[in-house]
């Protein structure tokens, strides 16, 4: 279904701070439609958190897939054993069942590395990663830089698993843990120590996810000053430079209502209108996921769709 393109130039777009509830739906195919009709955890979700779908049908289909994922959970809270799979699972759950906190504690205490003492390490630079989350296999290892469908894109895999617990802390109810605070102590040193950013531009974005998702960091001076830094490397274009992961990086900046975080929607807006797919979707794989990451990041900034 072809829906009436709202804006005729992208330097309208790219102006406009805030969209008001009024404004003209920004796109110009309906973005709903990937997900209208099928039974996956992300069309499960659209349908019902923003197409208003409460059917008993749409419940029992989430129901019965977070049931399949707490049943397939290892003992110690993992999914077998796996990073990329217990991240993988814990999104999913988030999304369908953001109040199930039983299994999902245990699964964030895995990522917290809660059976082994906290990490000690320096970096060749002298930077201090105390108490960051880095146990990983070489299975994860290999899959973080294949997988294109995480919350969490390739980066080094340690900045993923960390960004990762702390970000699903903030989900199910471990803000305040003692390993979260002493982590976000660690980050907040490593940001100062290395100018603005965690690590490279990618695996800084990981760590930025956890810190404009988590309600005691999402304010503070170090969330601004890592965006102050992303919306340096943003291009006319509205991506951003060096960063070869878009959609991630906009529902990233889009988790934020800090002023510098809009000012970055607003400039890449002409882009996500450019590069929507004729049957409403975003992305030439992997389409339900990044639809998802688009319209999640529209929705959290309030513009009207």
């Amino acid at each position: 279904m072809r829906r009436k393109k709202s804006l005729s130039s992208a330097s309208v777009l790219s102006s406009q701070f805030v969209r008001s509830p009024e404004a003209k739906p920004l796109l110009r195919y309906d973005p709903y439609q990937i997900f209208r009709s099928r039974t996956s955890p992300f069309a499960i979700y659209a349908r019902r958190k923003w197409l208003g779908e409460e059917s008993e049908s749409s419940r029992m289909i989430a129901d019965q897939i977070v049931t399949k994922l707490i049943e397939a959970q290892n003992p110690n809270g993992s999914w077998n054993d796996s990073v990329v799979e217990t991240i993988q699972n814990l999104h999913l759950i988030s999304l369908l069942a953001p109040k199930f906190n039983g299994r999902t504690k245990k699964a964030v205490d895995w990522l917290l590395e809660k059976d082994y003492e906290p990490m000690r390490s320096t970096a060749g630079n002298g930077v201090k990663y105390d108490g960051l989350f880095f146990r990983i296999n070489r299975k994860d290892i290999c899959q973080i830089y294949r997988r294109k469908d995480l919350l969490f894109h390739r980066g080094c895999i340690g900045f993923v698993k960390s960004a990762a617990a702390l970000y699903f802390a903030g989900i199910f109810t471990k803000q305040k843990d003692e390993r979260v605070i002493q982590a976000f102590k660690t980050l907040d040193n490593v940001i100062k120590k290395r100018h603005g950013k965690w690590c490279s531009f990618p695996c800084s974005n990981n760590i930025l996810r956890a810190y404009v998702s988590h309600p005691l960091k999402r304010q503070s001076k170090q969330t601004l000053t890592a965006l102050r830094t992303l919306a340096k490397l943003q291009t006319r274009s509205g991506g951003w430079r060096g960063i070869h992961f878009f959609y991630h990086t906009f529902n990233i900046v889009a988790q934020s209502k800090l002023k510098i975080a809009r000012s970055q929607i607003a400039k890449a807006l002409p882009r996500i209108v450019r590069l929507q797919n004729r049957d409403g979707s975003f992305g030439k794989e992997h389409k339900e996921f990044y639809t998802f990451l688009v319209l999640d990041g529209l929705k959290k900034q309030r513009i009207k769709i």
